[in-house]
């Protein structure tokens, strides 16, 4: 095999300098196992023995060995372009004294060539620097840093400015929304009771439609069992990237750190990313302590509004090698064997099938009432509704978490909207737009729910400011809209994303008409009676409201069991969201792009193991 002199001399002087012989010839069989380069699988099986590997290089090559410099004065670039930064192995200085410095991770390749090109160039050895792949990416990161961020804030107006949300309201959707809201009052002042009864008989009967689009979907609820992992050569997986935005985060570090080791792929096929605010010293901090394997990358970004975590996934998709990518949460605990069902899924389907989505299972429902509805919430969701809108082609609005994305459909779509914030429904319907199916894979990334009102609350407000900031954007063009994703399609986007927004608004004034309703009537006023059509409408509306959400949550958990009873907290639950939408109404026209985090601590539950979850 071509260049294994080399590496036979290699395994020699690192066995001399003390590294352990398992782990050489351990390099060299998941060398020839996942048809890598033995150097490559000398870093991922020598966890922490990255300066000893780079010295034995260095010598093997003829040339110094040195670590890259955390700081230098002048980075020298070859160009504007970041696309090469992923694979780049080679970086250039000037030192203190002027001096060009030549810092090289080498492949055996480039061993070989230094080592015919040292008895003829001098200057070769004086400028070149041998170091470690962590030590150069570091080096050309800090060298790319504002390039980089400027990039990761602009993609999508670079790929697709007309589905960016930097913009929340076009002046031709304001002069719209202001003559209809103009023609609604003048005739409300003309004809008062047809006009309020008008509309207040079309929201009833639009909310309907969204309660029957979830009885339909529970009544098809199908089985979630895990499908078969079928036998994959090692050899036939690609390189797969992981992102984790991470802010505040330091005490879910070593949580974080160990579910990401626990997934089964190659080490040396598996890039983790670790995309840190630049002045998140804490977080920063706690990843350094940590031992981590060199695949697993801590990436400082520089600061550049707007400060959200679309950007930083931006920024870590300009750096990914992977041909599929991953994004999970600070806390997530992903089933070891997601990535291969998720892998398996892309390779059995054809190139639009652009990103699969993971179920979210809660682990803590049992520690409070609102981590309990919390789960029962995303059990009707991820393992309801969602798997149905994915069996059949709908638009599926994306979790925030768990989603799988082939690398060439992601940098198409121009990655996230950084100014959405909550870009994952934003990206789902997006996808839709432009062509793209989503699926489902079945195993599941466990997650915590808050367990206070107050974290829940600026969570849920987030949500819904960037749902309806997602609805303006794709509500520009409305007909193109329906063009890109059929009449069907269409009507079922709207059922979802407007029926959740507007349902949640007028939820609290549909209880008091209902409660106003029957004061009337246990006390004999009349005016019952010339509502009474409306009255029974939304009596049905609201009690089946109730019982579609229970049942949907019920089926989804069949098997499994809720620490306390659910149904009679629903009411209770939706009025809570009723706030929290109308504090994302207020907080869309004053503070559009704020970004209120959601903060996470290590896990207290006993379901620690995902494999243990199904």
């Amino acid at each position: 095999m071509l260049h294994r002199d080399l590496e036979v001399l290699l395994a020699a002087r690192l066995h001399r300098a003390g590294l352990a012989k398992i782990l050489i010839v351990s390099a060299f069989a998941d060398s020839i196992i996942n048809r890598t380069s033995f150097i490559d699988e000398l870093y991922a099986n020598a966890c922490g023995e990255d300066a000893l590997i780079g010295q034995c290089i260095a010598d093997v090559a003829g040339v110094t060995f040195e670590h890259a410099p955390r700081t230098t004065g002048i980075f020298l670039r070859s160009g504007s372009d970041v696309a090469v930064l992923p694979h780049a192995r080679i970086a250039t200085t000037l030192n203190r004294d002027n001096n060009a410095l030549i810092y090289i991770a080498p492949t055996i390749g480039d061993i070989a060539d230094i080592r015919r090109g040292l008895p003829s160039s001098k200057n070769l050895v004086i400028r070149l620097r041998v170091t470690t792949p962590p030590g150069v990416r570091d080096l050309l990161r800090a060298g790319h840093q504002k390039l980089l961020a400027d990039k990761a804030a602009r993609m999508i107006e670079d790929a697709h400015h007309e589905y960016s949300a930097k913009t929340v309201l076009t002046g031709q959707q304001g002069v719209l929304i202001g003559v209809l809201a103009t023609c609604f009052l003048l005739g409300a002042f003309e004809r008062q009771h047809v006009s309020w009864n008008g509309l207040h008989i079309f929201l009833s009967l639009f909310f309907l439609a969204c309660v029957v689009l979830r009885l339909v979907a529970c009544k098809n609820l199908s089985g979630d069992d895990p499908p078969p992992l079928l036998e994959i050569s090692p050899a036939e997986l690609p390189t797969y990237t992981v992102m984790i935005a991470l802010y505040q985060e330091a005490d879910i570090v070593p949580q974080l750190v160990k579910a990401m080791s626990a997934l089964n792929w190659p080490r040396s096929k598996l890039q983790v990313l670790f995309l840190c605010e630049g002045d998140d010293e804490a977080t920063l901090n706690a990843l350094k302590r940590l031992d981590l394997p060199p695949s697993f990358d801590i990436v400082p970004i520089s600061e550049c509004a707007p400060r959200t975590k679309p950007k930083a996934l931006n920024y870590g998709l300009l750096l990914s090698k992977g041909a599929f990518v991953v994004v999970y949460d600070a806390e997530d605990r992903p089933h070891p064997d997601q990535l291969l069902e998720a892998f398996q899924s892309f390779q059995s389907a054809d190139e639009k099938l652009g990103c699969l989505q993971a179920p979210l299972k809660i682990a803590n429902a049992h520690e409070s009432l609102v981590a309990r509805m919390f789960a029962f919430e995303y059990a009707a969701h991820f393992q309801s509704f969602l798997p149905w809108l994915a069996h059949r082609g709908f638009v599926l609005p994306l979790g925030g978490s768990s989603n799988h994305f082939r690398y060439d459909c992601l940098t198409a779509l121009g990655g996230w909207d950084p100014h959405n914030v909550t870009e994952d429904a934003e990206l789902g319907t997006r996808l839709a737009r432009l062509g793209y199916r989503t699926g489902m894979i079945t195993r599941p990334t466990i997650e915590d729910a808050p367990t206070e009102v107050d974290v829940w609350y600026r969570q849920r407000t987030r949500w819904f400011k960037g749902w309806i900031q997602t609805w303006l954007v794709q509500m520009r063009q409305p007909v193109t809209l329906l063009r890109q994703l059929g009449l069907l399609r269409f009507l079922v986007y709207h059922l979802l994303a407007v029926g959740m927004i507007v349902s949640s608004l007028l939820y609290p004034f549909t209880l008091l008409f209902i409660l106003s309703s029957a004061f009337c009537w246990l006390s004999g006023n009349g005016v019952v009676v010339v509502r009474r059509d409306i009255l029974l409408l939304d009596l049905i509306n609201i009690v089946m409201g109730y019982l579609s959400f229970h049942r949907l949550g019920l089926r989804a958990m069949a098997g499994t069991t809720m620490p306390g009873r659910i149904l009679p907290w629903i009411p209770l639950y939706w009025l809570l969201m009723s706030l929290a939408a109308w504090r994302a109404l207020r907080q869309l026209n004053r503070l559009p792009f704020l970004w209120e985090k959601t903060p996470h601590r290590p896990s207290r539950s006993i379901q620690e193991n995902p494999g243990q979850n199904r």
